[in-house]
């Protein structure tokens, strides 16, 4: 099962906060969309030569920022990731 964790956006220019809040932690940022939230951002979060994926999605339509940790792409370094920026937004 999933964990998602809802983070509270920024009024202003959530795609640059979220994304150097993440370089500023180590990760790679990689921008896509998800077809199942129109108009959304998301992104694959992950560090260089180690496992695991985060994902974070932007669906600005809701003004909705959320992680998400999914359990095929989990890792250990993910938990001080995701306290991290819980504490941030």
């Amino acid at each position: 099962m999933s964990m998602r964790y809802d983070l509270n956006p920024p009024a202003e220019n959530v795609i640059e906060t979220f994304e150097k809040a993440c370089r500023d932690l180590g990760l790679k940022v990689h921008q896509g969309s998800l077809a199942k939230y129109p108009e959304c951002i998301h992104w694959h979060l992950t560090i260089s030569r180690q496992k695991g994926t985060l994902e974070g999605t932007w669906w600005s339509t809701n003004h909705t920022l959320w992680i998400e940790i999914r359990p095929n792409r989990k890792a250990d370094w993910m938990e001080p990731v995701v306290k991290a920026l819980v504490e941030k937004f």
